[in-house]
């Protein structure tokens, strides 16, 4: 005899939910239970309902807060019989007991599906259950089909490749006449996404009382077609649908979609519906995992085509050319790198360039501007600290070189380093562990640290603002990156490459540059080197008033020159009054003009000098420049 449940009221009045004899069916509003009822009036298990001796079946209240009715009268618990009717909360259900079992109605008199099994499908679950039931020799063979689809499913990153692959194997094992797989639509309803063989998906459906048990209940269902004369081109004998059910992190239960097997002639083995539900419980922790993959890649891939030059060095100036070559010896090289050069000329792609040449390759590339860190922060950004450490650390952060560990962090402005911060990096260079900021417990970290500075370090060593020992540890490899002004015809590749990303990004594909915009642009000095290029271009782009841009389109105030060029730019001249070569000395200098230029505005100088506002900041409070 079969035993089952027909909701008779409600929205999804009609629903029919199987009742198995071999376990105690839970009834309430949580997650647990085997018949889940959204209802404020119902317990989170408000009743169970399970089999004793063979044919007799009891309903139980277990302490809910409202109680259970049975033909309209209040019990603790009650016998059962064909007809009986169950009040739940604001749910009124009819106990059936019959030969058969249980026939989902749809609207279309045509089609009559009879349940063959129901099972609510475990978030999470781990299998055993599967397994237990699988007592024929050919479990070993679906243990071994299992495993290798669980290794297979973990190389995919493609959503896509994750359900044909599963629905191949399918297809093979059961030999399924068609196999398909239906997400859940904006509207909460299943829509086919992929079918095997391709365009089969309007062949057989489920009707929708079954379609609300596999969705809205999380059920997978076994089900057999009892009518002939349907309006389908293609009659299906059997079919299994399998949900596939997720539960998030805050433990929010949702349903992505189902998997459908049909046979055209014959019955599924048990062996079968087992085997297909253990496939959607690994398909659908592959397909979480896939689509956030795959939406981390597609962000990363906007915001780097947003960024001109993000990866490339671009240039073949032959002191560019020497220079990737060194890039080329030093990434397979283990060993801390310092790299020299001026603001804006890019040191931080040499340190990208390095790292994807390296044995690292793989693993994560951390930067850091240390001169944007305040030097009450340094030491607990770059190494951590724990929540309650000192004011406003309210949760424990994860250092940069601990979020570097196995990778590469390149350290950008490293002489503004404090002398604390410059010994504890020097501990972690030698390999010994360190102590995040409040913690008990040190920590040991394997990164591979390539510093970059525009400073004179030699100076600052002299000076007694950088450690002798530590500026040895960084230099094991040094390479140099030359200025712009000094690359020759690379100006011209670079004026080039920004001009093409900036007309795609604004909107201007038909913009052109005027030869005598080319040659003021060629001919200038680039002080703020290839950042200051890619600024100027960027800046052209949009303020261009006709189809190409013309020199007054560029912001270039003195075309390069120092302030005894001539009025009309016409020829370099030397520059004058070099009474000193010391780098600190013209530094300061600039940083003067440049104030005066901006009338005292550190924004606007910092944008002529072509560096960031904290690095102003900081020079001109080290130089005591008034402003």
């Amino acid at each position: 005899m079969h035993a089952y449940l027909t909701l008779l009221n409600g929205r999804h009045a009609g629903a029919q939910y199987p009742l198995d004899p071999t376990r105690e069916t839970l009834l309430g509003r949580g997650t647990d239970c085997h018949v889940m009822l959204p209802d404020p009036l119902c317990s989170r298990v408000h009743a169970s309902i399970r089999c004793e001796d063979a044919e007799r079946w009891i309903v139980r209240d277990h302490q809910s807060r409202n109680g259970i009715c049975v033909n309209g009268q209040k019990v603790l618990d009650a016998a059962l019989a064909d007809g009986h009717e169950v009040r739940i909360g604001s749910h009124d259900f009819q106990f059936h007991l019959s030969p058969e079992p249980a026939t989902a109605e749809s609207e279309e008199a045509a089609l009559r599906q009879t349940i063959v099994q129901d099972v609510p499908l475990a978030v999470r679950q781990s299998n055993e259950e599967v397994l237990a039931a699988l007592p024929t020799p050919e479990q070993v063979q679906e243990l071994v089909l299992l495993y290798q689809l669980s290794f297979r499913l973990m190389g995919c990153d493609d959503p896509d490749d994750v359900v044909r692959i599963a629905l191949e194997l399918l297809q093979e094992r059961t030999r399924a006449a068609v196999v398909g797989f239906l997400w859940v639509d904006d509207a909460g309803e299943l829509q086919p996404k992929l079918t095997l063989p391709r365009g089969a998906g309007a062949q057989a459906k489920l009707s929708d009382s079954l379609t609300e048990l596999v969705l809205r209940q999380g059920h997978a269902v076994w089900v057999a077609n009892q009518s002939a004369g349907t309006t389908y081109s293609v009659h299906f004998a059997d079919a299994v649908c399998a949900p596939l059910v997720h539960r998030s992190r805050r433990g929010k239960r949702s349903t992505l979609g189902a998997i459908h097997v049909y046979l055209e002639d014959g019955r599924f083995r048990q062996s079968d519906f087992d085997f297909i539900i253990a496939v959607a419980t690994q398909v659908v922790i592959a397909l979480v995992r896939a689509h956030k993959q795959h939406a981390l890649q597609t962000d990363n891939d906007r915001l780097r085509s947003q960024l001109p030059g993000y990866d490339e060095l671009i240039g073949d100036s032959p002191p560019m050319q020497a220079l990737k070559s060194k890039i080329q010896r030093v990434s397979r090289a283990p060993g801390c790198v310092l790299v020299r050069g001026e603001s804006g000329s890019g040191k931080e792609l040499v340190a990208r360039a390095i790292h994807r040449s390296s044995p690292r390759a793989e693993r994560p590339l951390v930067s850091v501007n240390c001169a944007a860190i305040p030097g009450e922060l340094m030491e607990s950004q770059l190494f951590g600290h724990k929540a309650g450490s000192f004011t406003g650390a309210d949760r424990d952060h994860r250092g940069f070189f601990q979020q570097a560990d196995l990778g590469t962090l390149f350290l950008d402005e490293v002489g503004e380093l404090t002398l604390e911060g410059q010994a504890k990096l020097l501990r972690i260079l030698e390999g010994h562990p360190f102590l995040p900021v409040g913690a008990t417990q040190e920590a040991r970290v394997d990164v591979r640290v390539i510093a970059a500075t525009n400073q004179d370090l030699q100076q600052y060593v002299a000076q007694r603002k950088f450690r002798e020992d530590l500026y040895y540890r960084l230099s094991v490899f040094e390479l140099t990156l030359p200025p712009l002004r000094e690359r020759g015809s690379d100006v011209g590749l670079l004026v080039d490459f920004f001009l093409e990303h900036f007309r795609r990004e604004r909107g201007r594909p038909g913009l052109g540059l005027s030869d005598a915009a080319r040659a003021k642009l060629l001919a200038y000095h680039w002080p703020g080197n290839v950042r200051q290029l890619r600024n100027v271009i960027d800046s052209a782009v949009v303020l261009a008033e006709g189809d190409r841009i013309e020199p007054f389109d560029l912001g270039l105030r003195d075309s390069g020159r120092n302030a005894a060029a001539s009025a009309d730019g016409s020829g370099p001249m030397e520059p004058q009054g070099l009474d000193s070569l010391n780098i600190e000395a013209w530094e300061r200098k600039l940083i003067q003009e440049a104030l005066r230029r901006s009338d005292g505005g550190v924004p606007e100088a910092a944008r002529l000098l072509g560096i960031g506002r904290a690095t102003l900041y900081r020079k001109i409070d080290g130089y005591g420049i008034a402003r």
